[in-house]
């Protein structure tokens, strides 16, 4: 411990004592006023001053002590800096203690003197333990007195004839202080010795804990380099014996055989595992435990690396005494005696076996499809890229086959996702049984599957895809009291060295299968380069792309096209037309990419899209409408089957505040043929909400009168084959003729398309029709135009 170590430690004890011992010193004070206040009455001034002294500098003690020990470091002063300011104070009480002698003189009385003595001894051994931490500090308090005391009897002795009795007390006075004197003397000493032997055990004991931790990291290396240090080891089979038992305890399985790999020790955590019992194990070596799927040589191996290497590690499979199996993970290595040879080997287990299965699961999981238990896409598709460079690097040929189910959704609707989801297994199972064990049966998703078939031509892997077509054609799927048949489109392609990546393989089959579902469904289409169908179906893609894009970018536009009464000729109603601008900025009509959305099902997002804008429009602006009846809006045949649809068009409509009755909805009527059972709750819960509906293109399909009746439309729409040639072709005349007087005798609207010239629309006006539409009567126009005809109309009126 240095010196400011120790001073710092002095202070702490000097202050630790300063709060009681300068409250007693202010008691001690007020007492002796009280007692020596009578005899002292012509000198109480004197007496009450010496006191306040006392009183003072005690309290400036207590302010030094407070100072100390709450706001040490706002002073910036060392420990010996502290003591000395407090040794100064209490010089200054000591001295003022000494002062005390004067009514000593004052007092003639040998009982008063006599007390005087033992009152300053009293104050003198009291500073013993208070202020001998710091020797200085002692000094300071009582050689005052001492001097002052003994000097006043001296002067007393001198002038006045005095009692025997203080030569006795200034002679013992100052043997009782040298006594003191030396106690406090031995004190401090002691004290110091005492610090200085507390930091030295500290510092042993500081020592000791750094000796053990580096010990304890000593025995923690020797444990890890337990394998590596072979020479440490003894040949005896007492060490063996001492071996046995500190691994006794161990929680993993322990074997130790000799030179020869013969087990001679093995602990019960092994007995248990394995379920033989130490004797039926000893003499016998490892392998003696593998399974029949562990090959002799393999052991061979692990005994020969560890002889060489002095250790291996590795997982191996072993068999109980009840023939199960179970797996564990060895660590086996090398025991060398002094001369650096081989005495025994020791075998460490660590089952592994729930952990190989957890993984197990994991790996398939991650391969393969949890309904099917087929190849997923992922797997499916590393090994399609592996197939793929094959080809590249040595020119081999494979095929790829793309199924996609017909008919599956009818089951999903119809029964549930349930059945579908076990339709998907069985044929799943169904498929698996019909293929080699070479290819690759996968479900990509939905009620897609895929096979490679390795080292394939081409002529040989669209008669494989023609035997599945015809195996899942024979195929009866039953559910509850239901019998169900599916068909599958399959697209087929090769794999060669021209195929560039994965990815086009799959281009290419999915392209095939899109081509077989378009020529009809249930049947092998191969793909070929220069195909004119499939060349039109990638243009159909490009347009999915596009449209994709437009709706994510929000690149369509709304334009109407007026609906003319027959009676007024007014502007009252219009159709809402959709347009698509390419990002190029050509502006595109719905002929051009219609019938792409319908077919791969993007129809549904294009009608959410423009309900929503139409909506949006119609609330800023219904205001500036007031001639305005309605908005007609086309819903494709996809809406009309999705509750979705329904749900999404009752949401708008409840946060609308324009009348309901502004909205008429349009259907084809091959569509709501199509979905007669579904288009007849649609229409219905969309005349509950208050819009209005109408059935479009009406006439084009077959027995259009009879489905008429079953569908609560409130105006039909006259096919515009049959109107564009009435005033020219009697037929087409009779037709409009008929379909009108049918459509009111059953109290609907009639609206006539492709009113293309002033002889058509006279015709229609004619025969009642009540309203028309075409070219001749306005063109589509962008939406807001209806404003700017608005205000005409209403400055017209004006």
């Amino acid at each position: 411990m240095d010196d400011q170590e120790i001073l710092r430690k002095q202070a702490d004890r000097l202050f630790e004592e300063a709060l009681f011992s300068n409250l007693t010193v202010i008691g001690v004070a007020i007492l002796i006023v009280t007692v020596l206040f009578d005899y002292l009455q012509s000198q109480s001034l004197l007496l009450v001053g010496w006191s306040s002294a006392i009183c003072l500098l005690s309290i400036c003690r207590l302010a030094v002590l407070f100072l100390y020990k709450k706001h040490n470091a706002l002073f910036g002063l060392s420990a010996k800096g502290w003591m000395m300011l407090y040794t100064f104070l209490t010089g200054c009480v000591g001295t003022v203690w000494g002062l005390a002698s004067i009514f000593y003189i004052v007092i003639d009385d040998i009982q008063i003197n006599t007390l005087f003595y033992i009152l300053i001894s009293t104050v003198v051994a009291a500073a013993v333990p208070v202020l001998s931490a710091w020797f200085p500090t002692f000094l300071a308090y009582t050689i005052p007195q001492l001097v002052l005391l003994t000097s006043m009897s001296l002067y007393q002795i001198q002038t006045v004839n005095v009692d025997k009795l203080a030569y006795i007390l200034t002679v013992g006075f100052i043997a009782y202080y040298l006594l003191m004197f030396s106690m406090a003397r031995r004190a401090n000493q002691n004290l110091i010795k005492s610090l200085k032997l507390q930091e030295s055990n500290q510092y042993l004991l500081t020592k000791l804990n750094d000796e053990m931790l580096q010990r304890e990291e000593m025995i923690k290396e020797r444990t890890k380099e337990l394998s590596l240090s072979n020479d440490k080891l003894k040949a005896s089979q007492e060490h063996m014996l001492k071996l046995s038992r500190a691994v006794e305890s161990s929680p993993n399985p322990i074997l130790i055989t000799d030179a020869n790999g013969t087990i001679e020790y093995v602990n019960k955590r092994c007995e248990k595992l394995s379920g033989y019992t130490a004797v039926e194990m000893h003499g016998q070596r490892l392998e003696t435990y593998k399974s029949n799927k562990m090959p002799s040589a393999f052991f061979d191996e692990i005994w020969h690396q560890t002889a060489s290497e002095g250790q291996w590690s590795g997982e191996i499979e072993n068999c109980r005494k009840d023939g199960s199996h179970y797996w564990v993970k060895l660590y086996l290595a090398a025991v060398y005696d002094d001369q650096k040879n081989i005495n025994h080997y020791v075998a460490i287990y660590e089952d592994i076996t729930e952990s190989r299965k957890l993984a197990k699961k994991l790996s398939f999981q991650a391969t393969h499809d949890n309904l099917t238990g087929l190849i997923n896409r992922t797997e499916f598709e590393r090994r399609l890229s592996m197939l793929v460079n094959d080809a590249q690097r040595i020119g081999t040929e494979h095929a790829l086959c793309f199924l996609d189910l017909d008919q599956f959704k009818v089951i999903n609707d119809t029964c549930g996702h349930i059945a579908g989801d076990e339709l998907l297994r069985q044929l799943g199972s169904l498929l698996g049984g019909s293929t080699r064990k070479s290819d690759t049966l996968a479900r990509l998703g939905g009620d897609e599957f895929a096979i490679l078939v390795e080292d394939c031509e081409l002529e040989k892997a669209e008669f494989i895809a023609n035997e599945i077509k015809e195996l899942v054609s024979q195929f009866q799927f039953i559910w509850e009291t239901q019998v169900f048949t599916v068909g599958v489109s399959i697209g087929v392609t090769t794999i060669t060295s021209a195929t560039r990546n994965r990815t086009e393989a799959l281009k290419q089959a999915d392209s095939a299968c899109y081509a077989a579902k378009n020529s009809g469904r249930n049947r092998v289409y191969v793909y070929q380069e220069q195909d004119q169908q499939l060349t039109a179906q990638k243009g159909e893609f490009k347009w999915v792309n596009e449209i994709k894009e437009a709706l994510i970018e929000d690149r369509f536009e709304l334009y109407a096209q007026p609906i003319v009464s027959t009676e007024t000729e007014h502007l009252a109603m219009y159709e809402v037309l959709v347009r698509l601008r390419s990002k190029a900025g050509q502006l595109f009509p719905p002929g051009v990419f219609l019938s792409s959305a319908e077919r791969y099902n993007l129809s549904d997002r294009i009608d959410k899209w423009v309900v929503s804008h139409v909506f949006e429009w119609l609330e800023q602006h219904y205001h500036s409408l007031p001639h305005l009846n309605y908005l007609a809006i086309n819903l494709s045949g996809a809406s009309i089957g999705d509750e979705s649809m329904l749900a999404y068009i009752r949401t708008k409509l409840s946060a609308a505040s324009f009348n309901q009755e502004m909205i008429k909805f349009e259907v084809t009527e091959t569509a709501a043929i199509a979905n007669l059972k579904q288009a007849h709750h649609f229409i219905n819960s969309v005349l509950a909400l208050g819009c209005q509906f109408s059935l479009d293109d009406f006439g084009s399909g077959l027995s259009s009168f009879a489905y008429l009746k079953n569908l609560p439309v409130q105006s039909i729409k006259i096919d515009g084959m049959f109107v564009k040639d009435m005033h020219v072709d009697p037929l087409d005349y009779e037709m409009v003729k008929s379909i009108n007087d049918i459509g009111h005798v059953m109290g609907l609207e009639t609206i006539a398309e492709f009113v293309e010239n002033e002889e058509i629309w006279q015709k229609l006006k004619a025969i009642g029709v009540n309203y028309g539409q075409g070219y001749h009567l306005g063109k589509p126009a962008p939406i807001d135009q209806i404003l700017q005809y608005s205000e005409n109309r209403a400055a017209n009126a004006e």
